[in-house]
């Protein structure tokens, strides 16, 4: 009887195969992830609701110049005088119109270095914000600003349109 020799499979070589294909795996992982990342776009979050809102139409002093403006879109009520308060807040009266079927926000815009100085949350129709509290520490100085206000949708925060009105954020 003839006895059958085995053949034995050489470790080495099956060795390098399978760290071969580790290592390509590995690879093909690392450029998925890397172009994951660079065509990852968060999901948008809109702005939070403004948090010291209130209901109704506001009632300012008379040297507040408290005016309601209407645009093509939306109908909203604004002071039209910029005093900074000794807080460091801004008076605004920002109204946004029962009428309106969209919410209001708005940000204040130092026109000398473009960077934003007070930002309102979102407010819903029949609400408004008396002030705004700033973002970062301001001069107590005669300012130069733009202020923004965005209207967006109620249900998918589409813009509506927006308005800008330039004025001095005079120092209290």
């Amino acid at each position: 009887m003839a006895r059958e020799q085995y053949t034995r499979l050489r470790t080495g070589v099956v060795q390098k195969r399978v760290l071969t294909l580790l290592t390509v795996v590995t690879a093909m992982l690392m450029v998925a992830s890397l172009v994951y990342a660079i065509r990852y776009e968060a999901p948008y979050t809109p702005p939070p609701l403004e948090t010291n809102a209130s209901f109704g139409i506001p009632d300012p002093a008379e040297n507040m110049r408290y005016s309601r403006l209407e645009t093509p879109a939306f109908t909203f009520g604004i002071a039209a005088t910029a005093y900074q308060q000794k807080d460091g807040s801004l008076k605004i009266y920002l109204t946004n119109h029962e009428s309106n079927q969209a919410y209001l926000m708005c940000e204040v815009i130092n026109k000398e270095t473009n960077r934003v100085l007070y930002r309102s949350g979102l407010l819903r129709p029949g609400e408004y914000v008396e002030s705004l509290n700033p973002l970062r520490r301001i001069e107590n100085v005669a300012t130069p600003i733009e202020i923004f206000i965005y209207a967006l949708e109620l249900d998918g925060y589409f813009s509506v349109g927006q308005v800008s009105i330039d004025n001095i954020l005079q120092p209290g």
